[in-house]
């Protein structure tokens, strides 16, 4: 009697699924914290992408009246006043508000460059800090990211 009931158990495949569906839901889960924390990383990135070139392209603005109308009839400078220029960084970066997709902003200038043409060149770094990554182990729970624009101001 019992040997029969374990060979009719054998067959029986009534239980497959309710094995199957929790690793299912694992996998499932697991998936979907990977695309909500690439897409944390990815939206920093962007944003940070974001304010480099907006200090980059405000940077051009921040030109030295004073020297620019000092040249000559022949000049073809736009002399930038590099603090002016440091200035206006600062309050962008200060006007980021800060969360999960920027944390620790910093840009600096590379370049500020008269030209012709006038050219600045800023790299920024930030830190991104994923919203799921801390629950798997092994994985960073936090991100660092960099960005480099360059903005070119031509004379037409």
């Amino acid at each position: 009697m019992t040997g029969r009931l374990l060979r009719r158990l054998r067959r029986c495949e009534a239980g497959n699924t309710l094995v199957l569906f929790p690793a299912a839901v694992l996998i499932v889960l697991g998936l979907g914290a990977l695309a909500l924390d690439s897409a944390t990383v990815f939206l920093g990135q962007r944003r940070l992408v974001d304010v480099a070139a907006a200090v980059a392209n405000d940077a051009l603005a921040a030109v030295d009246p004073d020297a620019f109308f000092a040249q000559g009839a022949g000049g073809s400078q736009v002399p930038l006043d590099p603090d002016l220029a440091q200035q206006r960084l600062a309050a962008i970066v200060a006007a980021q508000v800060p969360d999960r997709s920027l944390e620790e902003l910093g840009c600096a200038f590379e370049e500020l460059s008269p030209g012709p043409p006038t050219r600045a060149v800023v790299r920024c770094t930030a830190r991104v800090r994923p919203i799921l990554a801390p629950v798997w182990p092994g994985a960073p729970e936090v991100r660092s990211i960099r960005a480099r624009e360059v903005a070119v101001g031509v004379q037409e």
